[in-house]
């Protein structure tokens, strides 16, 4: 079982193709089955079945870290993930806030595991090919030649955004409205794109702009200690909010 472990609005559904990818490419004749575990979910009995499991924050986090053979664990500045889930999902502040603290701790508490590779929105991992080998090696899989490149060409953003158009159209595709917001959601069950993953520019530092000094406030305040031990800057200003503290982060309890 691979696990997919990621904040909200992290590039987390990015992360959880790719590894799909790299385990069918790498054993087609054992195809992968995807699945995202909301919250309060329950892990699947698929014996003799591999996994890609994607969640945010859950309530099996430690079991999941047990058996996953590899995490891929993908950070980002909490005010920018407040922003996003406001403006892409329309969450009111306190529950994006909450959401983001959930997943921000659950992903805190394994980033130092033996099996897990750390990857911070900031630094753009995807849009890196580079990305798609460092995930196949903490999978230990072995790619076909050219595969690599293949995975990522296909996860562009442009390509992305034309399957999302698509969405409509698809049989598969999972309609719902949301208890919270009332928006109504469009899905693909087998990738997680969403309606709302279409049109994304991967810009940090939106909060500086669009986030008030209270809110600001309220978010430093809640994730201060969770902050400074991943590397973001706590200091209610707008100014730069993220540096390198690769040398700090461990198991955040």
């Amino acid at each position: 079982m691979f696990w997919c472990l990621g904040m909200f609005s992290s590039a987390s559904t990015w992360t959880f193709n790719v590894v799909q990818r790299i385990a069918v490419a790498a054993a087609p004749a054992d195809p992968p089955r995807g699945i995202f575990l909301d919250f309060a979910d329950r892990l699947p009995a698929m014996p003799g079945q591999t996994l890609v499991v994607k969640t945010h924050g859950s309530e099996i986090a430690d079991d999941l870290g047990q058996q996953a053979a590899a995490i891929v664990i993908t950070v980002r500045d909490p005010r920018d993930a407040i922003v996003s889930l406001m403006q892409h999902n329309k969450l009111p502040f306190e529950i994006a806030l909450r959401m983001t603290e959930v997943s921000a701790w659950t992903c805190g508490r394994f980033m130092a595991h033996p099996r897990a590779l750390v990857l911070r929105f900031e630094d753009r991992f995807f849009d890196d090919r580079r990305t798609v080998d460092r995930i196949a090696v903490r999978l230990s899989a072995r790619l076909p030649a050219g595969e690599s490149g293949r995975i990522f060409d296909a996860l562009r953003r442009q390509e992305v955004d034309a399957f999302i158009a698509g969405l409509e159209m698809r049989p598969t595709t999972r309609r719902k409205v949301h208890a919270v917001t009332g928006q109504r959601d469009l899905y693909d069950p087998a990738t997680g794109w969403h309606a709302h993953h279409a049109g994304r520019t991967g810009e940090s530092g939106r909060w500086g702009r669009y986030l008030p000094e209270a809110q600001v406030g309220v978010v430093e305040r809640r994730l201060r200690v969770w902050m400074e031990r991943v590397g973001y800057d706590a200091v209610s200003s707008r100014g730069a909010s993220y540096r390198l503290g690769i040398g700090r982060v461990g198991v955040l309890a």
